[in-house]
């Protein structure tokens, strides 16, 4: 009951109104109301009193307790009592099911309470905190002794915390980290009890051993079993657990690769006291000690972030949205990090190379660039996923996000549209300029290629762009278009000219792609870094599922006479330079160049691998004089696969041809087809593989049959076949 301080009287005690009247001499009514009007003057400054002093309270209590506000992950006590895990990465692994990477959380790999090996933590708590089964989440009578001996010594010789304080520290450490420390320690003291309360004490012990820092960047028991020792935590012996438990309170400064006698030293002392708290008998004790210390060769650790987790990251959220974020998932991908760590090594090199060449300066702002990405052309697997130069200094990436314009790589697509409509691989192409409106003005392409005529394989393998035009235009845009999508060109392809020898952009994991389709039998494929995300206790949470009918994007007739074409390329085309920087084994490939030599590509195939490499400059301008795809982006592809083929082996596989192809020697100069074996050419001829039945057979030169020919042909004109190109046979545009 409040009473009034003035009256005395409490609030239930107040008189009837004749009452007041008496007491007061006969005062008048409005008397009475003066004095209820200061009682409720006075009751309401003591609520408001209340109030202040539950402001205050509250106030004080937010000042020691850990929050969760602002953006930055943070669990809170709510969600550990219901079960969440503490963060940790997402773990990667590659082909092989070795890991390959750690991203987004820390390293760590969470044990369920029934999997932590009793002995392991009945040995931390004898070190760490030796009451731990019995007080509430602060050991008073531990604090009570380490003061005495502290002050006995000097300074602190004993610490006071508990393994729910520790949790503490560890859980919300980005948000104790600003903090000062005796605040840190009265937030320390103030929770640890409440997780006690709420999570029970098995629950604690777990969360504390799977969040414990052990140096190097672990965290937690499994994880330090596996980096020091190279067995999980349930295959530790009694040293081994005592040189881990040792590192608790200095893990670098124990860290027994670096500082090996004095993690030995530490790892005894442990030892003495496992023996008096019964973890250990004098005996096993004595056994160890009498033991080396010895850990594993040292493993590589997962890398973090970089271009390729990055796009890790970004499929997980594109195919199972519903798992991202989620710690402690399982990701395995079809990289190779053979192939992956060759690629990495091969661009970096290259990348080098050319700006040194180019003598331009080599800053942040502008660094001269490049990606290269490889793929399984029979799956869509990615093998290796290369995006910059730098994950550090820019994220950007050039696999995926880079959009450039495409050069010479589509002349493939419009040589496989041609055929597809019933042309020949020998048949002839103008390579006349011949002008055409575009945009509004009359336009022409530049070609390096002089011969006026040549047969189509010939034109594709010297990249001549008058004839890329005029078949193109022959063919008409929409044509070529379909063929791009149905092979994996998803990229809008202009209604241009100027589109037909590549002036529209798409990324180089989709031209990668949709080169695929020439090394696998015309199979379009859908590439892919993740196979199969499993939750932390591996069970299956996704897994890719593979199409039981492939899409057939092109014959495969088709598709293996542009692949044999585009062997043609790399053996004595504009990707020559393979040979000259030292790959010779089987390959097929095509170079692209843009205006001013702003964009080197190369794409190229073995017959387990499809791979492309792209060179330029985030601003574009000229990558150096004279810059092409095949003195710029092909040498980095040679030196990638040179050891690519040293550490896999080569050759891995052939290409076999389907049904339907043929083998033929043709003149290089006409497309006349002539029997094998004619050793009197006096042309040039080069073999090459045909539809079957699409060209007739010539007798060889100077032979008999060759002179009743001529002779024939005196009196019966020769019909000559179509040039593709001339007006007469031209289609749409």
């Amino acid at each position: 009951m409040t009473r009034d301080v003035e009256t005395g009287i409490g609030n239930d005690e107040l008189p009837p109104p004749e009452v007041i009247h008496d007491a007061y001499g006969g005062a008048e009514r409005g008397d009475v109301r003066k004095l209820r009007s200061f009682r409720l003057r006075s009751r309401t400054t003591r609520g408001g009193a209340v109030v202040v002093l539950a402001a205050g309270v509250w106030a004080l209590s937010r000042v020691f307790s850990v929050s969760c506000a602002g953006d930055a992950p943070c669990l809170t006590l709510n969600e550990l009592a219901k079960g969440a895990p503490l963060p940790e990465a997402v773990h990667v692994f590659d082909r092989f099911g070795a890991p390959l990477a750690d991203v987004a959380g820390p390293m760590r790999i969470a044990l369920q309470e029934d999997d932590i090996p009793p002995r392991l933590a009945a040995a931390f708590v004898a070190v760490e905190d030796r009451r731990f089964w019995k007080h509430d989440g602060v050991d008073y009578h531990g604090a009570a002794r380490a003061l005495v001996q502290d002050i006995s010594a000097g300074g602190v010789v004993e610490g006071a915390s508990t393994i729910p304080m520790q949790l503490v520290r560890t859980v919300w450490a980005d948000r104790l980290g600003n903090m000062d420390k005796w605040r840190r320690k009265i937030i320390e003291v103030r929770t640890a009890p409440l997780l006690v309360d709420r999570l029970g004490r098995d629950r604690v012990l777990a969360l504390y051993l799977n969040s414990i820092y052990l140096g190097n960047g672990v965290y937690g028991v499994e994880a330090a079993s596996r980096y020091y020792f190279g067995v999980p935590a349930d295959s530790l012996d009694l040293a081994q657990i005592a040189t881990l438990v040792g590192m608790t309170s200095s893990p670098e400064l124990y860290e027994p690769r670096r500082h090996p006698r004095r993690s030995l030293a530490r790892r005894n002392t442990v030892l003495g006291v496992l023996v008096s708290a019964g973890v250990a008998t004098p005996e096993e004790a004595a056994r160890v000690r009498a033991r080396p210390l010895a850990t594993a060769p040292q493993p590589d650790l997962p890398r973090g972030r970089s271009h390729l987790t990055a796009a890790v990251m970004r499929e997980i959220r594109d195919v199972a949205p519903d798992l991202a974020g989620q710690p402690g998932l399982r990701v395995f991908t079809g990289i190779d990090p053979r192939i992956q760590e060759a690629g990495e090594d091969a661009l970096t090199r290259r990348l080098s190379e050319v700006a040194k060449q180019a003598g331009h300066m080599d800053d942040t702002l502008n660094a001269l660039e490049g990606g290269a990405v490889a793929l399984d052309p029979h799956t869509g697997a990615v093998r290796a996923w290369v995006g910059g130069r730098d994950f550090g200094v820019s994220e950007f990436d050039h696999v995926s996000q880079a959009h450039r314009q495409v050069g010479s790589l589509v002349k493939p697509f419009i040589v496989a549209t041609a055929l597809e409509d019933g042309v020949g691989i020998l048949d002839l192409v103008s390579t006349l300029p011949d002008s055409v409106e575009s945009g509004g003005v009359d336009w022409a392409p530049a070609d390096h290629v002089t011969t006026p005529i040549l047969p189509l394989r010939e034109a594709l393998i010297h990249s001549s762009n008058r004839a890329a035009v005029n078949l193109g235009r022959y063919l008409g845009i929409d044509a070529v278009r379909q063929v791009g999508r149905e092979t994996g060109i998803e990229s809008d392809i202009p209604t241009l000219p100027s589109s037909f020898i590549g002036a529209f952009e798409s990324s180089l994991l989709e031209m990668t792609t949709a080169y695929a389709v020439f090394d696998n039998g015309g199979v379009r494929v859908t590439p892919h870094l993740v196979g199969r995300i499993e939750g932390p206790d591996g069970t299956v949470l996704w897994q890719r599922t593979v199409d039981d009918v492939p899409e057939q994007a092109l014959d495969p007739v088709t598709s293996y006479v542009v692949l044999d074409a585009l062997r043609g390329v790399v053996d004595r085309g504009t990707a020559s330079p393979l040979r000259a920087w030292g790959y010779s084994g089987p390959a097929a490939g095509k170079t692209g160049t843009t205006n001013d030599g702003r964009d080197a590509w190369f794409i190229g195939m073995l017959p387990d691998l499809v791979a492309g490499v792209w060179i330029g400059y985030d601003r574009p301008r000229t990558i150096l004089p004279g810059a092409s795809g095949g003195s710029v982006a092909a040498p980095a592809w040679a030196t990638w696969m040179r050891r690519v083929d040293a550490e896999l082996g080569a050759p891995r596989g052939e290409w076999l041809p389907p049904d339907g192809v043929e083998r033929v020697t043709y003149d290089i100069g006409t497309g006349e087809v002539y029997r094998d074996g004619c050793t009197s050419l006096m042309s040039r001829h080069e073999e090459a593989y045909v539809r079957r039945g699409r060209y007739d057979v010539r007798s060889c030169p100077g032979s008999l049959g060759d002179w009743l020919s001529n002779l024939w042909h005196t009196f019966v004109p020769k019909r000559l076949a179509p040039i593709i190109g001339a007006p007469s046979i031209r289609g749409g545009g």
